[in-house]
């Protein structure tokens, strides 16, 4: 499947591509180079993201602001399952 750069090095994905990924207007993507390609990821969005990630952390202290602790780790897992090589 091929698609065109346009102005600005904008793409559009197919509309099947993005149905079957979930991805609509205003979502992220994570942008990764890897061996000559590009490789997008949709960022999945909760609405309450702490609640998501409720019993992921094994906590040892109180924590100041859960939820910058919160995205930091999904950040940190997401690159992860991306490129396990990089750790």
């Amino acid at each position: 499947m091929f698609v065109e750069v346009g102005k600005e090095g904008r793409i559009v994905l197919p509309k099947d591509i993005r149905d079957r990924n979930e991805i609509e207007e205003k979502t992220r993507v994570i942008i990764r180079e890897r061996n000559g390609e590009i490789i997008l990821t949709p960022v999945k969005r909760y609405s309450e993201p702490t609640a998501a990630l409720t019993g992921s952390l094994p906590l040892t202290e109180p924590i100041d602001d859960p939820k910058e602790l919160a995205r930091r780790h999904a950040r940190e897992k997401a690159l992860k399952r991306l490129d396990p090589c990089d750790s």
